[in-house]
């Protein structure tokens, strides 16, 4: 079987073979003195009371129609042209176009959108998502309290819109997504033989277009932005998300960027390439597991573990049952490369050769949805009961949270 993305991530790290890895369950133990001491000097455990409860229904769309676009932008060396798809806030005009949806091609245009439209259709039906709920429509109107912002990296040799139901539902509670392709990475310089590996070097560039892009998206005058959106986005209230590689660029962002305050990692461990130091990373982290992930295997679940264990400050850990690579992704089962995600497959959770029935795409996009909401309500709208909703979820629709203060 093809080993992908996040193979090839632990291995430039040099990673240890599954029987060398500690359980995540141990791993303070394992990693020397630093979790013993602490544990020395922890106070006793005190009630903290009820949970603040969520200002809104983080499970759903928020109050917003969603709008989206795509637009260039340069980047900061003035030599990579960044195709951006941006999901925003949506002018409430637009809401009867965006329940009714698009097709996924119209993210594309010219022989792109027609590859497109045949890729979808010849994949199979209940993986990829083929209808996208966003309108091309004006931003809301402008109001006295900027947007918060998040930027999207995508997966190695994916597209911008690879977790397109997500940034939809972000867009819906208030949030601006801007999330760039990574030109030389996508799915169409993979098509056409081009594409670079994963690699440290790369990984840096991929850091580049996301600060890039946030440069340009707290330009005023970056005439690239609908108009309704200049001068209009919270230059305090920024983070980042990413899906694979992706999540290895949230790392690197988070660590070289001061201006995003929290990151969310999907499917992969963000200590893997750059280096990328725990210790280096102090701001609040989600992490999202896909149990059998048979792209990252289970030494790269239990990297996604240490990793969440190990930060510096305040992590939040979601693992969802019987979930692969791309289960969360609007684009699973696109190519043969996205398939581990949907349909039938082997446990690598577990020894031996299980079979077993991967969740049904759409419920694992739902709670990735789910999660991104919550998370950012959290850490990018002032609302902390959105921690308490990502608690919750907690036993439902197979999901399992771990709060790490």
């Amino acid at each position: 079987m093809r080993r992908l993305v996040a193979l090839a991530l632990l291995s430039l790290a040099g990673c240890p073979s599954p029987t060398d890895t500690p359980d995540a369950a141990t791993a303070p133990e394992d990693t020397g003195t630093e979790a013993s001491d602490a544990g020395q000097d922890a106070a006793p455990l005190v009630d903290a009371g009820p949970l603040p409860e969520p200002s809104a229904d983080y499970g759903v769309a928020g109050p917003f129609a969603v709008g989206t676009v795509a637009i260039t932008m340069i980047d900061r060396t003035g030599e990579r042209m960044l195709p951006v798809q941006l999901w925003y806030p949506a002018d409430e005009s637009a809401r009867a176009e965006a329940e009714a949806g698009r097709p996924i091609e119209a993210f594309e245009e010219g022989t792109r959108a027609t590859d497109l439209a045949s890729l979808a259709a010849a994949a199979p039906e209940t993986c990829v998502r083929r209808t996208m709920h966003a309108a091309d429509a004006p931003p809301a109107v402008v109001r006295d309290t900027p947007w918060p912002v998040v930027i999207f990296s995508h997966c190695h040799t994916c597209t911008r819109y690879d977790m397109a139901e997500v940034m939809e539902r972000l867009a819906s509670h208030g949030i601006v997504v801007a999330a760039p392709d990574h030109i030389d990475n996508t799915l169409w310089d993979e098509r056409a033989g081009t594409a670079v590996g994963v690699t440290n070097a790369f990984l840096a560039v991929r850091s580049s277009d996301v600060s890039s892009v946030l440069d340009r998206l707290l330009d005023p005058s970056a005439t690239e932005l609908p108009a309704d959106l200049r001068g209009q986005l919270d230059a305090t209230h920024v983070a980042v998300m990413g899906h694979s590689f992706g999540a290895a660029t949230t790392g690197a962002v988070t660590r070289d960027d001061a201006r995003f305050i929290a990151g969310l990692a999907v499917a992969a461990p963000i200590s893997v390439l750059g280096p990328v130091a725990i210790s280096s990373i102090h701001v609040p982290f989600g992490f999202l597991v896909m149990r059998e992930d048979n792209s990252i295997g289970e030494i790269g679940n239990r990297l996604i573990r240490m990793d969440a264990m190990r930060l510096p400050g305040a992590a939040t850990l979601v693992e969802l049952d019987d979930a692969g690579h791309w289960s969360i992704s609007d684009l699973c089962g696109l190519v043969p490369a996205f398939e581990a995600g949907c349909g039938d497959g082997v446990r690598g959770s577990v020894p031996g050769d299980v079979p077993f029935t991967y969740v049904d795409s759409a419920e694992a996009r739902e709670v990735a949805a789910d999660v991104a909401a919550g998370f950012f309500a959290t850490h990018l709208l002032g609302d902390p009961g959105g921690d308490t909703f990502v608690r919750r979820l907690d036993g439902t629709e197979g999901a399992h949270v771990t709060s790490i203060p």
